[in-house]
């Protein structure tokens, strides 16, 4: 049987490639510089798309959590940082419309924070909300806040995200005395939440208090306003029949929408976006590299093996097809050791730092298909050299 038909005989596709196994582990120390190259390409990849993705969940870390339908924003509005106000009447005229029941204003504002037990000086991220007398209820889906909302009652009293920064204080919320805009405050109770690069922490407080700290900020005009729908209701139809009753002065979006205005802020208008997309194609590029230098010279030395597998029939198709099954398998070797060394730095970098840097399946998988494109573009580069396989130098 020629080589040809016996390369053409259809076999098990989950066995290995024994002439793409033999020609990776011909030179195991070779192997090991190549894995070792590789692994660590791909791990910059890991972390720079893992800060990245931490850049969305900034984006998303309040406005995700919002219990709302709907939003009224005010037409300069750039993301939560930047709001500008709306008239509080709007919203008392959105609560006209039949499948409208309930609406809230939310205030927004930095602020700077010491704490005095460390003196240490930050920027939070102040969310202030009405405390509705029949219902203790947040406007924002964090676990443990309801049960708090009558400890916000007294003026001056905030509830501290327990994922603001260490160094900002207090370490607990019994009762600690902080002070914001120069103004003595108390933290009564904790949540959850992460705003990550979006300031050292945050802090829930009453409308009330919020005016209070920020030199009686008026409570008729709200950053945004929160709408919420009775069951059932379709938020499309219900927002495009409030852009027609309502004036102009407010935009009617739904919750969706202003998740994808505060995605589009934070990967397209800042610089920590850019920052880390160049960083992770900068890990492709350095994968990109090494692996080509790897498969080149590898080819370069097993030239006369080439000519003589042309020789015996083997087109360069199935000749480059050996050299895109080597890639595959160092992206594999490589891929292996980098999610390790990922799964134990992003556990230490988020505790340094509370940025909402994680390892999902889904970063899992899309690294590990980008890890296999990157080998095959190096593998189809090295391969342009088979051309220089030719059978008649062999006599």
């Amino acid at each position: 049987m020629s080589p040809v038909s016996a390369y053409s005989r259809r076999r098990d596709p989950l066995r290995p490639v024994p002439f793409a196994v033999q020609l990776v582990l011909h030179k195991k120390t070779r192997v090991a510089v190549a894995a070792s190259g590789i692994g660590f390409a791909i791990l910059v990849i890991f972390v720079q798309l893992g800060f990245y993705s931490s850049v969305i969940n900034t984006a998303l870390a309040v406005s995700a959590r919002f219990e709302a339908d709907l939003v009224l924003i005010s037409p300069r509005f750039a993301y939560l940082g930047a709001t500008g106000t709306i008239p509080a009447a709007r919203l008392y005229q959105a609560q006209a419309h039949p499948e409208v029941v309930g609406t809230t204003p939310i205030y927004f504002r930095y602020a700077d924070w010491r704490d005095p037990a460390n003196g240490a000086n930050c920027r939070l991220f102040a969310i202030g909300f009405p405390l509705a007398a029949e219902t203790d209820r947040s406007p924002l889906l964090l676990a443990g806040v309801d049960e708090q909302l009558s400890n916000l009652r007294p003026t001056n009293t905030l509830l501290l995200d327990r994922l603001t920064r260490k160094k900002c204080g207090p370490a607990s919320a019994g009762g600690d005395n902080v002070e914001i805009r120069n103004r003595a405050a108390r933290v009564v109770g904790d949540f959850s939440m992460g705003v990550g690069f979006l300031a050292d922490g945050a802090m829930l407080m009453s409308d009330d208090t919020f005016s209070r700290f920020f030199d009686g900020h008026p409570l008729d005009e709200p950053h945004v306003g929160l709408i919420r729908l009775a069951p059932d209701s379709d938020a499309d139809e219900v927002a495009l029949s409030l852009r027609g009753t309502l004036p102009k002065d407010v935009r009617v979006i739904t919750r969706d929408d202003l998740n994808d205005l505060q995605t589009r802020h934070w990967v397209e208008n800042t610089a920590v976006g850019d920052i880390f997309g160049m960083g992770a194609l900068a890990g492709f590029m350095v994968g990109v590299v090494v692996l080509f230098q790897i498969l080149s010279t590898d080819i370069r030395n097993h030239l006369p093996l080439y000519a003589t597998l042309r020789a015996m029939g083997y087109s360069e198709r199935k000749l480059t097809r050996y050299v895109l099954e080597q890639s595959w398998i160092y992206a594999i070797l490589g891929f292996g050791p980098a999610l390790v060394v990922s799964l134990m730095i992003f556990p230490a970098i988020q505790g340094a730092t509370n940025l909402p840097i994680f390892i999902t399946p889904t970063l899992v998988i899309g690294i590990l298909a980008l890890s296999v494109v990157m080998c095959s573009v190096s593998a189809l580069i090295s391969a342009r050299r088979l051309g220089r396989a030719d059978p008649a130098e062999l006599f």
